[in-house]
């Protein structure tokens, strides 16, 4: 029997703290038997070499931190020790069609500000409910930050959590969930939860637990959903942990109405079992590189203004010393009058002289000036340098740029399109101040995010990037069809920047895109409803009731615009005004049949289709002004049902589709095989009525399942289908803009004719 080494460091069995042999016996040597006298013991033995990060921390990690995660804390949510906190658990889990390893990702938000997520695999020690395992893992690592500090409150979905924790305070220290191995790791570590079970118990009077229905119920539990499925994209490769992190930042201050600005301390890779152990004499680093979401806080900001598409703040230009607290700012309307001034704040406020604090240079400069709308990063100079905040604001996000750039030396995907938009956007703010004004579709434009359609997110981000360079569309790209052409102009700056919005002008004619300050949620416009290869047909006032007959025959119109030039409309005849003119007059002339009320109906083509509903509804169209206050379309109340439809048809079509999957599995399974194949792929069963598109696919993936079935169909094949009309389901029930493809519906349309068609 070979001896055992006893030269170097050592991990205590019994304490995991270090040891060495001295004379023949184990012994814990100092600086290690003073910095860690709570948890040495008195009857030290070696288990086992210890790594250089062991030699470093002077012990064991008691906690094997995660191959993906990240936590962190917003710095506006923080509060006092002792404070009543609610925190959220919520876990994800789900097939990938990619990898072996089909992640379970979880997230935890609490309304302190703290945050984390990541994710596990499926060869982790855990064989049941793969939901449920990760909402347990999420569990674990939110009451370890929380508690003892605070007095906590877990927000669930899942009766299984509720019990466990309660059952835990209660002294019931060995429940957890079906599947969990309880035993100790192989290191000697202890699991997870057996470690949280005793913790809880001593803390019993810290812990509570409410349980909702659904994540969706609260704010937390929605920005918790957001985190999981975020950890579970990052353990499925599809984002790096620079962006899963800078995403989650975004997620987490979004849910809690904060600035998303870290606590400095919050990025700290915290690898014991206490959060307060913190007392090696070594320099601490973290063994997993990635797992925080970054050592600088000011640096994973900087990145998300350019891949991510955040606006940039005041606090981003004082983070990168742009800026400094006390500097004077002035705004000047016209030349010779007295200027404006403002002060910049600790906080990234702007102070005018009355006191009163502002968040944006905008609504400062409208507070100031008294006018309705002001550009306030073209209009404030920095003294006595007199460079405006748009132009430093350009120098971060050149430097950003470059330290992207620096930060990726080998080809990186994500960090080449943020450059590649970065470059593109500079050059066309160089084309738009030459008075050369890049011209694309929306299409084009939007093709540059990577994306196909404008939806929320997509455009949110899009409008943050050109904002950040001073740049705007016109017309506004989410306004109009997607293969309309649009410029890439520049937002107002320095002395052309006085073309403010005075009081009394109705603001509500501005363009959306034109602000610099916050993006706006524009909906669906008229000008969304145009069709991009259409143009207005009409005729002359002096026309002939001919001409106008013919003109309407032709194309099967029911009305046609009266015009005198592309900017000025008289009104419209329609079969009913000509109709109603000869009635009145047999002899009645073309200008008799005219309805001038027509030209009242004259809309703006950013104006949102809910605001003139009523008005279709009672005259049955209206007439669309484009940009250049062109009379370029009309819209009936037919147009309308049309767009609709379009929306209307895939959200029939999925639910008809799931109904017939639904009885199709109660018809042919019983609960127990539904359970089986459900808990085979990692996800809960509670009934047929309550199962999802991922539920039934991966019933009918099984390969028991799929025989019994029976259908002379390629089982691959089919489930490849199914798996493609899941994510038109999740785009179609997301509330995209931009409508269903073709392509698409008569996917939906062809496999609800399947299933209907096999199950006779």
């Amino acid at each position: 029997m070979a001896k055992p080494e006893t030269t170097g460091e050592h991990i205590c069995r019994h304490c995991g703290v270090i040891c060495v042999s001295r004379d023949g016996e184990w012994i814990h040597p100092e600086p290690w038997r003073t910095l860690k006298a709570r948890r040495i013991c008195n009857h030290p033995d070696s288990l086992r070499s210890a790594t250089s990060q062991e030699v470093k921390r002077g012990a064991m990690q008691s906690i094997r931190r995660d191959r993906w995660i990240q936590e962190a804390q917003l710095r506006q949510c923080v509060v006092p020790t002792d404070s009543a906190v609610e925190v959220a658990v919520v876990g994800c889990y789900q097939l990938h069609p990619s990898s072996n390893e089909h992640p379970r990702g979880w997230g935890y938000l609490a309304d302190d500000g703290h945050f984390g997520f990541g994710a596990t695999t499926t060869h982790r020690r855990f064989d049941g409910d793969g939901e449920l395992a990760a909402e347990a893992r999420a569990l674990f690592w939110a009451l370890r930050r929380l508690m003892p500090r605070y007095r906590v409150t877990v927000i669930t979905d899942y009766p299984a959590i509720a019990d466990m924790i309660n059952a835990w305070r209660r002294g019931d220290l060995t429940v957890a969930p079906p599947g969990y191995d309880r035993s100790d790791r192989p290191s000697s570590r202890k699991a997870k939860l057996m470690l949280l079970a005793p913790r809880v118990h001593e803390h019993a009077d810290r812990v509570t637990v409410r349980i909702v229905d659904s994540y969706e119920d609260t704010a937390l539990g929605r920005g918790a959903n957001e985190l999981s499925i975020l950890g579970w994209k990052m353990g499925a490769g599809e984002l790096t942990k620079t962006s899963a992190g800078e995403r989650a930042l975004t997620a987490a201050s979004s849910s809690l109405h904060v600035e998303p600005t870290l606590m400095p301390d919050a990025h700290r890779s915290d690898d014991s079992d206490e959060v307060e152990d913190h007392d090696s004499p070594h320099e601490t680093t973290s063994s997993d590189e990635g797992d925080s979401m970054t050592n600088d806080p000011s640096q994973q900001r900087r990145r998300e203004l350019l891949i991510n598409g955040r606006r940039v703040r005041i606090s981003d230009l004082l983070d990168a010393g742009l800026l400094t607290p006390g500097t004077e700012l002035r705004y000047q309307q016209k030349i010779g009058e007295p200027a404006y001034s403002a002060t910049v704040t600790s906080r990234g406020q702007l102070r005018l002289p009355d006191g009163r604090e502002f968040g944006t240079p905008s609504r400062a400069a409208v507070e100031a000036s008294g006018l309705v709308a002001v550009p306030g990063w073209a209009v404030w100079r920095v003294q006595p340098s007199g460079q405006t905040l748009h132009q430093l604001r350009v120098k971060l996000l050149k430097d950003v740029a470059e330290e992207v750039e620096a930060d990726h030396a080998g080809p990186h995907e994500e960090a080449q399109a943020a450059r590649h938009r970065f470059t593109l956007l500079e050059e066309a703010r160089a084309d738009a101040e030459a008075g050369r004004p890049r011209t694309l579709t929306v299409r084009e434009f939007i093709k540059h995010w990577g994306v196909e359609d404008r939806d929320r997110t997509a455009s949110v981000q899009i409008d943050a990037d050109l904002a950040n360079h001073g740049l705007t569309t016109v017309p506004d790209f989410r306004t109009v069809g997607l293969d309309r052409t649009i410029r890439i102009v520049g937002l107002p700056e320095g002395d052309d920047a006085a073309t403010v919005v005075e009081p009394g002008v109705d603001s509500s004619e501005l363009v959306p895109s034109a602000s610099d300050e916050e993006s706006i949620d524009v909906g669906l416009t008229l000008g969304n409803l145009l069709p991009d290869e259409m143009s207005l047909t009409w005729v002359s006032p002096t026309a002939s009731f001919e001409e106008a007959i013919t003109a309407m025959q032709v194309d099967d119109f029911s009305q046609i615009a009266v015009l005198a030039d592309p900017h000025t409309l008289h009104g419209a005849v329609s079969w009913e005004s000509i109709a109603a003119a000869k009635h009145r007059d047999a002899d009645a002339t073309f200008s008799d049949a005219i309805d001038r009320r027509a030209a009242t109906r004259v809309f703006d083509y950013h104006v949102r289709l809910l605001d003139v509903l009523g008005t279709l509804q009672r005259d049955g169209f209206i007439f669309v002004r484009d940009d250049q206050e062109e009379i370029t379309g009309i819209i009936t109340a037919a147009d309308v049902v049309r767009k609709y439809d379009e929306t209307a048809t895939p959200f029939f079509l999925i639910g008809e589709i799931d109904q017939e999957l639904r009885q199709l599995l109660q018809n042919t399974f019983d609960d127990e095989t539904v359970k089986q194949a459900c808990r085979s792929a990692g996800m809960s069963f509670k009934s047929f009525d309550s199962m999802s598109v991922g539920q039934y696919q991966a019933v009918l993936n099984d390969p028991d399942c799929w025989k019994q079935l029976g259908w002379p169909l390629d089982r691959t094949i089919f489930i490849q289908r199914l798996d493609r009309l899941r994510r038109v389901r999740n785009n179609v029930m997301h509330f995209n803009p931009d409508p269903v493809k073709p392509t698409d519906v008569r996917k939906l349309r062809n496999f609800l004719d399947l299933i209907r068609r096999y199950r006779g």
